[in-house]
């Protein structure tokens, strides 16, 4: 009886830490993603046009202030190249739906969904890696 009781409490507890299904992704996880869409190829959205024209994926989801600081998430996303950058492009670009999201108000080409929400629940960004850990990001 104590066990469930215990594991009935954990679920509580892990449901509880989850954010809002409808609470849009941090401004700087959202600005990744914007420049990982541009970077990967996801469509046809250049890294240099993500940069000029990311608030119109917005959607008045973010303040001001928030817009303004995505700006250098997007840009160092946009160039970013790590070790494991297939990895991150295969994980930024299977979210389609978010994709979508992000191309549309672009005018970019659509992957052929209907676009979603991007979420703080939902977003799922793989960190960049090294095979050196003292190295950075390479050119």
């Amino acid at each position: 009886m104590k066990a469930l009781a215990a594991v009935l409490c954990l679920l509580v507890l892990a449901g509880c830490s989850l954010p809002p299904p409808d609470q849009p992704a941090h401004f700087s996880r959202m600005g990744r993603f914007l420049g990982l869409v541009a970077n990967c190829g996801c469509s046809d959205i250049s890294p240099e046009r993500m940069l000029a024209e990311y608030r119109k994926a917005l959607a008045d989801r973010y303040s001001e202030s928030e817009a303004v600081s995505m700006r250098g998430h997007v840009d160092l996303a946009a160039t970013e190249q790590w070790h494991n950058h297939a990895v991150v492009c295969g994980e930024v670009c299977g979210q389609r739906c978010m994709v979508q999201a992000v191309v549309e108000p672009l005018g970019g080409r659509g992957v052929g969904v209907p676009a979603c929400p991007v979420t703080e629940r939902d977003l799922h960004l793989t960190d960049g890696a090294n095979t050196d850990a003292t190295a950075g990001p390479y050119p």
